[in-house]
């Protein structure tokens, strides 16, 4: 237990009884919950990690052959589950943290009570034959051209696009840090695992139930692959933020974190 905790960094807040493990996405570490978590310390246990290679987590744990699939990032995730909780955990997830999350509850549904995806998506080129992911290929394979080439470049062209939220610079500014906290080399890798990924086919075996939280304005997950997602998933339910862009974390955390309690509560309800 203690090498997994080492290797991924993991952090506990908070000692309710209910745990929820916090997964984040491409480009960041944990401290993008940093605006969350205060809010949700107080009634419930949050579990923070980092992916390997990001953050502070290990750099030399990285594996290809375990790391170049997604799949392998859920294998990790499941590890830090079974680290820190005995009974099911609800998994929140944002952007392909939020997709390892479902990888991973079709691996080992028992570990989990709840899928809370914000801005999830399955796959992010379109494929020609009406699905719409928001980027073509050419597009992809020039982005990690430049993340090793040129990161500053990248960086400071990808995240306002992404961040939205012009009249708040300050946004944007923390998402360039964020981008170029990584190694460069990492960054590429992660970035292949992300948006080269097709797990479309796994949605229908997704066997636990799913919260989906999405904003309108999003040029990374359109609402068109949200309703994709909602359609494929057996048991999934869709939420609107009160958010632009594909940071909600970042941008709205009083909206992001009032939306995981209020679907967390409807579950219980249910």
């Amino acid at each position: 237990m203690q090498s997994v905790l080492h290797r991924n960094r993991v952090r506990v807040r908070g000692s309710g009884r209910q745990t929820l493990v916090l997964a984040h996405g491409f480009g960041c570490d944990q401290g993008v919950w940093d605006d969350v978590v205060p809010a949700l310390e107080h009634d419930f246990r949050v579990v923070l990690f980092d992916h390997v290679g990001c953050g502070l987590a290990s750099r030399s744990a990285y594996r290809p052959e375990r790391h170049g699939s997604l799949r392998g990032y859920a294998a990790d995730l499941l590890d830090v589950v079974d680290a820190v909780a005995s009974e099911p955990v609800i998994l929140v997830g944002h952007s392909i943290g939020g997709m390892m999350g479902l990888l991973a509850a079709t691996m080992l549904p028992d570990r989990f009570h709840q899928i809370i995806a914000i801005n999830p998506s399955p796959r992010y080129i379109n494929d020609g034959r009406g699905y719409v992911g928001s980027l073509d290929e050419s597009e992809v394979m020039a982005m990690l051209d430049q993340i090793e080439t040129n990161q500053a470049g990248w960086a400071s062209s990808l995240a306002p696009r992404v961040m939205e939220n012009s009249h708040r610079p300050e946004l944007t500014d923390r998402l360039i840090r964020s981008f170029m906290a990584m190694d460069a080399k990492h960054l590429r890798r992660f970035a292949e695992v992300t948006f080269l990924c097709d797990f479309r086919s796994e949605l229908a075996k997704v066997p636990v139930p799913v919260d989906i939280l999405y904003g309108l304005y999003d040029r990374v997950v359109p609402v068109s692959v949200v309703n994709y997602m909602a359609t494929r998933i057996p048991d999934a339910r869709c939420t609107v933020l009160d958010a632009e862009g594909h940071y909600p974390q970042l941008s709205a955390p009083a909206d992001l974190s009032s939306k995981i309690r209020q679907v967390i509560a409807h579950r219980l309800g249910d």
